[in-house]
């Protein structure tokens, strides 16, 4: 409705890449995309194992992976975020549906910090949320709108 595509890829290698995105034939303005691929991931090939407190996953989304050895995946329909060992095993889940610190509206990406903490991007609550591993709020920001500090639906969060 408002012009906005998602698109999504997998990289056969790390380094610089160009991205073209065509829709319907037509090649989108701007493409190619310079982009830079930071580390390739294993692929996630038992998803059927991943499941949450009601028994399986909605619609993941974001996949992010810590330097402890742990993974986080976003779920975007149950508005929850699923903490996976090496093992593929569920070790936590964490938020439902809302806007109080720790809910989520459609969260859809996922990042760790250094130190392991989740930063998690909010799309339905236009903000960036931060936690512990364990789960643990930490704090947010972001509001709805275009000006300084201000976020639209962010579906990604990078952090170095």
């Amino acid at each position: 409705d408002d012009g906005s595509y998602l698109a999504s890829f997998v990289a056969e290698q790390v380094g610089e890449a160009k991205l073209s995105v065509s829709i319907n034939g037509h090649q989108l303005r701007g493409s190619p995309y310079s982009i830079v691929v930071c580390r390739n991931y294993p692929a996630i090939d038992k998803p059927s194992k991943i499941v949450n407190n009601n028994g399986s996953m909605g619609a993941p989304w974001g996949v992010a992976f810590g330097n402890n050895g742990l993974w986080a995946v976003a779920d975007w329909s149950k508005h929850c975020v699923y903490i996976l060992n090496d093992k593929d095993e569920l070790v936590k889940q964490f938020g439902s549906n809302g806007s109080a610190n720790g809910q989520f509206s459609n969260p859809c990406g996922v990042s760790f910090d250094s130190h392991n903490n989740l930063f998690i991007a909010d799309a339905g609550n236009h903000r960036i949320q931060k936690f512990y591993v364990n789960g643990n709020y930490l704090l947010q920001f972001g509001s709805v709108g275009s000006s300084d500090g201000q976020l639209q639906h962010p579906c990604g969060v990078v952090v170095h």
